[in-house]
């Protein structure tokens, strides 16, 4: 059996993931320039919103809730909400490193959480299913036909 709507899921975030890992890796190529990254700063910026957008997107496909993302996605909307990191102090460097791990912890997460699904689903018998379903109908209306 095949969840169509899981494996779009799936695909979604392991687009998105990667789609992540590549700004990560523009915030690290800005920090790493420190006072010389402004054209750094301004591709971080704008394509910040599209991140956002995506991400906005990945979460509304799977059915995350507003409370949800409140809570888990915390790490993920400070990232989203950076403006000019010219001037941070190390302690703000590393609350956000920290906020890059834990945004990844989540989103593999989510990944891992789908892929053990479908793995459930792959390992489910179809045939089972199906003589179920006529048992149980068999058994209904033989109760239709014995009573008065």
């Amino acid at each position: 059996m095949i969840d169509k709507i899981l494996e779009t899921g799936i695909k979604e975030t392991q687009k998105f993931l990667e789609f992540w890992t590549k700004f990560n890796e523009l915030y690290k190529s800005a920090i790493s320039q420190g006072e010389n990254a402004k054209a750094s700063i301004e591709m971080f910026i704008t394509t910040r919103e599209l991140v956002n957008t995506r991400f906005e997107e990945l979460m509304d496909f799977l059915g995350v809730s507003r409370a949800e993302r409140m809570s888990k996605c915390y790490p993920i909307y400070s990232i989203l909400a950076l403006d000019d990191f010219r001037a941070m102090s190390d302690d703000k460097i590393s609350n956000m490193n920290d906020c890059w791990t834990e945004s990844f912890i989540y989103l593999y997460g989510i990944l891992n959480k789908m892929r053990r699904k479908k793995k459930r689903i792959e390992k489910f018998n179809g045939f089972f299913f199906l003589a179920k379903r006529l048992f149980i109908k068999g058994g209904k209306n033989d109760k239709k036909r014995n009573s008065p």
